[in-house]
């Protein structure tokens, strides 16, 4: 996921600079590539991979809980990614601004990312 993070931020700083280099640079269309690419990508990584976090770990997180949230997490960036698609089909029908769409899945990508503390909210109490 680290080196999916460094992608991530060296593509969104690639394309706030080419329009220096490149002038009829289409930002948007890569804008929404981007998000949703990245929005995959995460997905396939928490729904495929080992379900574990270094603060998960460090926590004592039951290994259960890990997974499970872990794939909660992947259904949630999946879901994230439909949004462009989606937004894009009812913009053929609906008269909106499509720059919401983008907005929604910067905001998608935040909220799922969140959902990764949900489960060290637990970690400190005892049941009675």
């Amino acid at each position: 996921m680290n080196k999916l993070n460094f992608a991530l931020s060296i593509g969104l700083l690639a394309v706030v600079l080419a329009p220096y280099w490149w002038e009829g640079f289409p930002s948007m269309a890569v804008l929404y590539a981007l998000m949703t690419a990245s929005s995959v990508l995460y997905g396939l990584g928490c729904l495929r991979g080992p379900g574990n976090a270094y603060l998960w770990q460090q926590r004592k997180v039951p290994e259960a809980v890990q997974r499970l949230w872990a794939r909660r997490m992947g259904v949630g960036y999946l879901l994230n990614a439909a949004l462009c698609p989606l937004g894009w089909l009812l913009a053929a029908f609906v008269s909106f601004d499509t720059d919401f769409i983008l907005l929604a899945q910067i905001v998608g990508l935040l909220l799922v990312s969140l959902l990764g503390f949900a489960p060290l909210l637990n970690t400190g109490k005892t049941s009675a």
